[in-house]
């Protein structure tokens, strides 16, 4: 089921691209990891567990510096979406992407993930789908814990720099603490 339904965003993605996005430079594909930790699904694993983690004194969030080798900066096809964003906003540049989650990350004292299931692939030679589920335990600069379950769909383009992100789509729902606490645990 699950492969089923990563081959029919996988295929709506692809359909929804301009052609030149499809092929990239012409009809030259680049060649980018199937396996290991260049390919789609290891880097959406640390996407998750490296790029969005916080520890308590850790440096103000620089979305760039953390996440900005997974992204493409230059694409005009850039869709990112997260429904945890107060606003709903479709962010259409990874600069965007980062205005928008820079200064509310910032403002936690931690934030901690584990990998629930997945991540889940499919490689599409130069556009591939990955899907993941996670847990995350938010701890705010108030004190509150925070935690989510969330879903991630992430499609990530080939370029001559490997995989990068063009389109993200996150679900999350809100679970009680007791939850978050028995998933994730606070190691700081």
């Amino acid at each position: 089921m699950r492969t089923t339904y990563a081959a029919l965003v996988l295929a709506t993605t692809l359909g929804s691209l301009p052609v030149a996005a499809q092929t990239l430079h012409g009809s030259q594909p680049e060649t980018c990891a199937a396996s290991g930790p260049a390919s789609p699904g290891e880097l959406h694993r640390e996407w998750i567990m490296v790029g969005w983690e916080k520890r308590r004194g850790d440096p103000p969030f620089d979305f760039r510096l953390r996440l900005g080798h997974l992204y493409h900066w230059d694409s005009s096809d850039v869709r990112l979406y997260d429904n945890f964003d107060p606003q709903h906003r479709v962010a259409r540049s990874a600069n965007e992407w980062a205005s928008i989650w820079t200064e509310p990350f910032t403002a936690l004292r931690a934030a901690r993930h584990s990998v629930m299931d997945g991540p889940d692939v499919i490689d599409g030679g130069l556009l591939s789908a990955s899907t993941l589920e996670f847990a995350a335990r938010l701890d705010t600069a108030e004190g509150e814990i925070i935690g989510n379950r969330a879903r991630s769909s992430l499609v990530w383009q080939c370029t001559s720099d490997g995989w990068k992100i063009v389109r993200e789509h996150t679900s999350v729902r809100l679970v009680p603490r007791e939850e978050i606490d028995a998933i994730v645990t606070a190691r700081d």
